[in-house]
């Protein structure tokens, strides 16, 4: 679990403790963890894996980037500008990311891969398993 997401989850566990709200932090529909393929999300080092985290911070195998600007486009459709950072290089890209009618996510002009649209669908992260005593 990242540091960001352990600090959002403290921080709320502790205004709950101590009998305020915590703060809501709407997920928007395109987070999550992602893949080329069922098989590639349950293959924790392919490179056909993305993360999707606090709706601006995106994660592949070798490249992250940083949304500054989100705005929508369409009813399940975002345009990005992306400042990125991958193997020693720093880029822009301004993709566009969609949700479509069977779940997958779709990224035009995305900034990896070899074609200009990349199709994921959604991983599912197994729940942990209670520890024994």
């Amino acid at each position: 679990m990242r540091a960001a997401t352990r600090f959002a989850m403290v921080l709320g566990l502790g205004a709950a403790l101590a009998g305020e709200c915590a703060p809501a932090f709407a997920a928007q529909p395109y987070e999550g963890f992602w893949a080329s393929t069922k098989k590639d999300c349950r293959d924790q080092d392919s490179a056909n894996r993305m993360s999707i985290e606090g709706g601006n911070r995106l994660y592949w195998y070798e490249t992250h980037c940083r949304a500054s600007e989100i705005t929508a486009d369409g009813k399940l459709g975002w345009k990005m500008r992306l400042a990125c950072e991958g193997e020693g290089e720093k880029f822009r890209s301004n993709p566009r990311v969609s949700i479509a009618a069977d779940g997958k996510l779709v990224m035009d002009n995305g900034p990896v891969g070899r074609d200009k649209r990349q199709t994921y669908v959604r991983c599912e992260i197994p729940k942990e398993a209670p520890k024994s005593r």
